[in-house]
């Protein structure tokens, strides 16, 4: 180690932050003509710095000391500043990475250093216990409408045998075989005379199904393929919880059930990390498991531009990718490598057959006009505007990531992207994002005013709404229906055919609905598995939306507020979860944030208020646990 960065919160205050950076040189050789790189999720004041300058693009900070200043060996450089934020908690709100860049004889060089953990002001609060439960091997998550145990066993040790009756059964019939076979050495076929039968019922509504355990077979009765495949589901759980505790006897069980929700959904952020194929396979069929229908795929942001547009190939060509050498600043992580990836066409068909073949919706999402700085860096022939002197910051500190409504260009982009999205992506949804617009866009260009001027617009937000009715416009031309963040209300242009997805909280969602949107509901207070799930300053995670442990998530009840027949509760579309990516870097961080909570929110999704009870789920959870371990997920421990 030649090289290492300390950072310690000096000063805390309600809206203020200040912090000391230390550099130490523990090697033999002096630094000349040298910087400090670093990444950095808070916008630092520039006029705080002791000494030096910084030059900060989004979370990327340069701190360059004083000219001819030398960092002799075996010394160490200090420098101060401020950030206009609250109060910092977490290990993880310190350096996510850093490099020392020197140029010596005309060669620039990239210096390692280690980044020490964060020294923290403030001490952790009382850690979050959970009540001490005896696992319930027996129960379903998500807890299904209606179960009751029967008398006797299945006995596991009998080679089980499928026999269908349906042509909707076959998705759900392969699936479960191919899963039962991860959970036992008995050999599984199909044949004319099974012991575990798919049985069509026409009085069975979509997604409904029964589940009977007798003695001697197993009936799974739908009229559905999402019928067919939530049955499989149950009985998938309740083999494995067997199994996995070392048990040969499946107690005889009866089991009907159908969802709350028509929308269960749960959002990926790939755009500010990339998830390889295999990785967003593999939630998607986690997802399968808890009857989730939905996957939230968001493939653009500011830090990257993950799908691939055959017209517009600059998109992936350098929207894709960010480092030191790259028209993207590097953010985040890998600051001193060249790093990102996109999703091909033929890569996004095969997750879509993936997903379908598990009862799951693929919802594509392009944020626009904000979060576009990796679109206006592929392609400034047609997003920039030259003339747009307007000053902004968006919320992660970026000074040119908003599309222009007043170019030509932009609506060739948004155009030719949908078209290509569209035909795509089977699902009649579309997300088109729509949050998070900066004050200041557009206040400054010419080409802005004038389109204002001659449309009668008083409020640069209607701009927006301009922009966002065209793209619900061209969505309808396509046969799709869109989506998008609260924020697309902004402006008052789009009409009631846009589903809002309510983020900001339960009374954004209520204003949505109240005011005539179908809303899907996702609080970032309950259903944000980025959120820390515990007090404690080692925790994962960000806590701008406060703490999120798995009771709070599993209390989320939409709209709690309205009584159960208000009429406004037709306006629920559904719930989702959603896990955005800034520090989700790995595979193991990510199940780590998502398990368990996701099953929390899973039965927040499908099963009625009614039928629900936080002890007894962590019971059920509790019984679940050893599945999730042989399966190799990395859940937060409920201990």
């Amino acid at each position: 180690m030649n090289y290492r960065i300390d950072l310690a919160v000096i000063e805390q205050q309600t809206n203020y932050s200040r912090f000391g950076l230390t550099l130490h040189n523990l090697s033999d050789h002096d630094l000349h003509d040298w910087s400090i790189h670093v990444s950095f999720r808070r916008y630092i004041q520039p006029q705080t710095l002791t000494q030096g300058q910084i030059k900060q693009v989004g979370g990327y900070c340069v701190f360059t000391p004083p000219q001819g200043v030398t960092l002799q060996a075996n010394n160490s450089y200090y420098v101060e500043f401020g950030t206009n934020t609250a109060p910092f908690q977490l290990l993880d709100d310190g350096f996510d990475d850093a490099f020392i860049q020197m140029v010596k004889d005309g060669i620039t060089q990239t210096l390692n250093v280690v980044v020490t953990p964060i020294a923290l002001s403030s001490s952790p609060k009382r850690r979050i216990s959970l009540p001490v439960v005896t696992a319930n091997l027996n129960g379903v998550i998500p807890a299904p409408q209606f179960i009751e145990a029967q008398t006797g066993y299945f006995n596991l040790e009998t080679p089980i045998t499928f026999q269908a009756h349906s042509s909707y059964a076959q998705s759900a019939l392969v699936w479960l075989a191919d899963e039962l076979s991860q959970v036992t050495d008995f050999p599984i076929k199909k044949s004319s005379q099974g012991n575990v039968c798919f049985v069509t019922t026409p009085t069975l509504a979509e997604g409904e199904y029964k589940l009977e355990i007798q003695a001697q077979q197993i009936l799974l009765e739908a009229n559905s393929s999402s019928g067919f495949m939530y049955a499989a589901t149950s009985l998938l759980q309740l083999i494995s919880n067997q199994f996995d505790a070392n048990s040969q006897q499946l107690p005889c069980t009866l089991i009907q059930d159908k969802p709350r929700f028509e929308h269960r959904g749960m959002m990926l952020d790939c755009a500010r990390h990339f998830h390889t194929v295999e990785q967003v396979k593999r939630l998607i069929n986690q997802l399968a498991k808890y009857k989730f229908n939905a996957f939230h795929w968001h493939l653009t942001d500011d830090e990257g531009w993950r799908v691939e547009i055959k017209a517009l190939p600059q998109l992936t060509d350098i929207g894709a990718w960010r480092g030191l050498k790259t028209p993207i600043e590097p953010q985040y992580s890998h600051l001193s490598e060249t790093y990102g990836g996109f999703y091909s066409q033929d890569q996004i068909r095969e997750v879509i057959r993936y997903a379908a073949e598990r009862n799951i919706t693929v919802i594509p999402e392009i944020d626009i006009p904000g979060h576009c700085r990796a679109a206006i860096k592929s392609l400034p022939h047609l997003l920039v505007d030259a003339e747009d002197q307007s000053q902004y910051r968006s919320i992660q500190y970026y000074t040119d990531n908003v599309l222009s409504p007043a170019l030509q260009g932009t609506y060739t982009f948004i155009d030719t992207v949908l078209e290509e999205i569209a035909d795509l992506f089977p699902s009649p949804l579309v997300h088109i994002g729509g949050d998070e617009v900066p004050e200041g866009v557009w206040t400054q260009s010419p080409k802005c005013q004038a389109l204002m001027a001659s449309q009668g617009y008083t409020d640069p937000k209607e701009l927006q709404g301009h922009l966002l009715r065209h793209a619900e416009n061209k969505l309808k031309s396509l046969g799709k229906r869109m989506l998008g963040w609260e924020e697309v209300q902004h402006g008052d242009k789009v009409s009631k055919d846009t589903i809002i997805c309510s983020w900001l909280s339960e009374d954004a969602g209520l204003h949505c609905a109240s005011n005539g949107f179908d809303v899907i509901l996702q609080p970032a207070q309950f259903t944000y598995l980025d959120i820390v799930q515990d007090h404690g300053a080692e925790e994962m995670g960000v806590d701008w939306a406060g703490v999120t442990p798995l009771e709070k998530s599993y209390s989320y009840e939409p709209l709690s507020q309205l009584d159960s027949h208000d009429p406004v509760r037709q306006h629920i579309f559904g719930i989702q979860c959603g896990l955005w990516c800034e520090i989700i870097d790995t595979p193991e961080r990510m199940e780590y944030m998502l398990f368990p909570r996701l099953l929390a929110i899973a039965e927040a999704c499908w099963t009625e208020k009614q039928n629900r009870n936080w002890q007894d789920f962590l019971a059920r959870l509790h019984g679940h646990t050893p599945t999730l371990s042989r399966q190799g997920v990395k859940f937060k421990s409920l201990n």
